[in-house]
Order: C-alpha cells, then sequence, then structure tokens
C-alpha cells in the first residue's frame, strides 16, 4: 500500500465541522477524541451503494492524529482503490479516494462538499448496531449515492483468487488477486505491485510512462503475467518483464502463494529429505541434457562440454519454484565457461525440473501448503 499522507490533517479535520484549533493545552483533548473515535471504526465492512452496487471496505490503520488509511472494492472488478481520510471527534468518518498516480489531487483534502473535488468520497457514520451509514459521492460531480455498511468477516480460506488486471499511467498492466480475506488480499496485492514487476520506483515508471507518450521506447517494456495454477488455496504466476535497452532482454520468474496466508512459498523442501530431493533432481537434469545434445547435434563443442559439466548438488540448488496444473518444476541455471550471451539467453529456462505432485511429496516440510496438491 502506497503511503500519501495528508500534511496538516489535524486542521483540516476540525475545520469539517469540529471548530478551529486551538493552540496549546485545548488541541490535545481534541486530538486525542479525534485518535479513539478512528479507533472505533477500524474493521472489514460488506455493503452497497443505494442498494445496488455490492462492496467491500476495510478501514485498516489509524495514525497519532486520527487520520485512517483504507481501501474499498467493487465485487464485480475486485482491484483496489485506496482510501485515505479521519474520522471527527462527533465521529463522521471521511474517507477519500487516493490516485496513487496523481497524489497531489488528494493533497490538503479538507473534506468540503466541493461540487468538483477530484476524487470520490464516502462520509460515513457509526450506527447504534455497529453498522456504517451515509453517502458516497462521485468525482466531479453532484452524483450522490446511499452507503450502506455491516461488519464483515471472511467466510473461510479461499481455494481460489479472482483476477484481474490494473493498467499503471495508462502504459504498464499489472495483475490483480484478491481474495474474501482483506489482510491476505493485501499481501496478494504487495506481491504484483508494478514497481516490483518493473524493478522501478513509481517516480521512474512516472516519468518512463511520459515518456512513452511522446514516442520514447526505451527502457521497461512491461511484464506479461500467466496463471498456471489458480486451486486448493495455491496461486502460481509465471512472469515474463522485458526491457529495451539497444537491444531486447527478458527476465522471467515464478510466483507462489499461500492464498490462506498470502505468504510466498520458497522453501518447502524438508532440510532431512535435501540430499534424496538434490539426487531426484541431479537425475531429472542428466535426462535433460541428454535430451538436449541429442536434439542438437551441431551444437558447437564448447556448449556440449558446458552442458554436460552441469549437476545439481549443494552448490547448485534447483531454485525458481513454479506449480503447473499436473507438476511441480525448479529452475536449473545453466553455468559454464565460454558460455556467450546469446546461449545463455536462448538456453536460460530450457533446464526445468519437474516433479509430479506424488514424486513431490515425500520430501516436503510436514506443514507444506504445497501438501494440498495431493488429494486427501
Amino acid at each position: 500500500m502506497k503511503n500519501y499522507y495528508v500534511a496538516g490533517l489535524l486542521a483540516l479535520m476540525l475545520s469539517a465541522g469540529t471548530g478551529a484549533a486551538q493552540p496549546g493545552a485545548k488541541a490535545k483533548p481534541v486530538l486525542k477524541a479525534a485518535t479513539q473515535a478512528a479507533a472505533v471504526v477500524v474493521g472489514d465492512y460488506a455493503g452497497t451503494l443505494d442498494g445496488k452496487y455490492a462492496l467491500r471496505l476495510t478501514v485498516s490503520a489509524v495514525q497519532a492524529n486520527g487520520q485512517v488509511m483504507g481501501c474499498y472494492y467493487y465485487l464485480s472488478q475486485q482491484k483496489p482503490i485506496w482510501l485515505e481520510g479521519y474520522v471527527t471527534p462527533a465521529g463522521d468518518l471521511w474517507l477519500g479516494e487516493r490516485d496513487l498516480e496523481q497524489p497531489q489531487l488528494t493533497y490538503r483534502w479538507d473534506g468540503s462538499r466541493q461540487p468538483r473535488q477530484p476524487f470520490a468520497y464516502f462520509r460515513l457514520r457509526q450506527t447504534a448496531t455497529g453498522t456504517l451509514a451515509g453517502t458516497w459521492r462521485a468525482a466531479k460531480s453532484e452524483r450522490q449515492l446511499s452507503a450502506q455498511l455491516t461488519s464483515y468477516r471472511s467466510p473461510g480460506v479461499a481455494d481460489k483468487a479472482h483476477v484481474g488486471e490494473a493498467t499503471h499511467f495508462g502504459e504498464f498492466p499489472a495483475p490483480v488477486f484478491t481474495v474474501p480475506d482483506f489482510r491476505v488480499s493485501e499481501k496478494l496485492w504487495a506481491a504484483f505491485e508494478v514497481e516490483k514487476l518493473a524493478d522501478m520506483s513509481w517516480e521512474e515508471l512516472a516519468e518512463l510512462a511520459k515518456a512513452r507518450k511522446s514516442g520514447e521506447r526505451q527502457g521497461y517494456q512491461g511484464t506479461d503475467a500467466t496463471v498456471a495454477y489458480n486451486d486448493r488455496g495455491l496461486l502460481s504466476v509465471w512472469l515474463r518483464s522485458e526491457q529495451v535497452y539497444g537491444q531486447l532482454s527478458a527476465r522471467m520468474w515464478s510466483v507462489v502463494l499461500d492464498l490462506q496466508t498470502g505468504e510466498h512459498l520458497e522453501e518447502e523442501i524438508d532440510p532431512a529429505q535435501r540430499p534424496a530431493f538434490l539426487a531426484a533432481s541431479e537425475r531429472k537434469l542428466q535426462q535433460q541434457i541428454g535430451r538436449y545434445l541429442h536434439e542438437h547435434p551441431d551444437a558447437d563443442a564448447v556448449d556440449v562440454a558446458g552442458i554436460s559439466s552441469q549437476h545439481v548438488d549443494a552448490a547448485h540448488l534447483p531454485t525458481d519454484l513454479h506449480v503447473m496444473a499436473d507438476s511441480v518444476t525448479f529452475h536449473h541455471a545453466v553455468d559454464y565457461e565460454g558460455m556467450t550471451h546469446f546461449v545463455r539467453r536462448d538456453m536460460e529456462y530450457d533446464f526445468r525440473l519437474a516433479f509430479s505432485f506424488a514424486e513431490l511429496m515425500p520430501f516436503l516440510t510436514p506443514g507444506s501448503p504445497l501438501r494440498r496438491l495431493v488429494k486427501q
């Protein structure tokens, strides 16, 4: 979650119906009251706008000055829309949408009912029964819808994630995966942030997008995401990121996540079973090498010798766990003296070691989420 905090929020909060801020000791009780009021509304909610547009909303963080952070999404899309706002000491919850690509639009928002505010916002109040009721106002218009929200608790762990896509700066797509549990969804959203996919800062992406609109074609081109597995509480995504700096280059990798916790799966092999796992991986690698050399009889002698020298052992561990429909694969990075850039590029992902689900089970830690792959 990005953090674009509203400067001078306390004074603005007071201007929204609680009186002007007073210097000295009087400000402290007001600030304390605002913080206490904000803590009460922290939680997850579900409801509708105008009784028609189903949504889920979370207020997930409270700052020392009473400022709150959160997000919401419509069930029809399940893409997070980030929120920032505050609770007045009187109990009114103001939440404005944050435009992450144009944070200056929400800078110094005073919560007033501006007829053409550059973002949509909620004005809610907690009822005696603990629900939130109020209004949602559209961006840059007078359109206003009633909002009714009740406390929401995730129905349980998810077998599958909802799959979507968001485009940033009008140029760079990124996958969006959502499950009913907000805390897990937040981890899924963070795992595929466009900055991570591009290996660039938000500011660098903004500048590159501006250059792209002017015809520049160098630099980061985008990332393709392919969902390889999305079931049994596991998500496996294959990513390919392309860059152009004189010539095209690509980076490929896998991300595997536990949909029950949102955590990355990386070290799933039981240390006690590691020697046996490495031995099995070595056998699979040598079989692949044999097939490769048979299919490339005209390979250069340096490449034949280099490929033949490859082994899996404690110094050359399989990496990049990836779950597919019927197998789990690991990457073996081919590397040898005299290996040219072109050969490295062409065969970088030729040697992936595939284990059927049943084959892999004896090597896994007792609590590994990958054990769900085999039907019980």
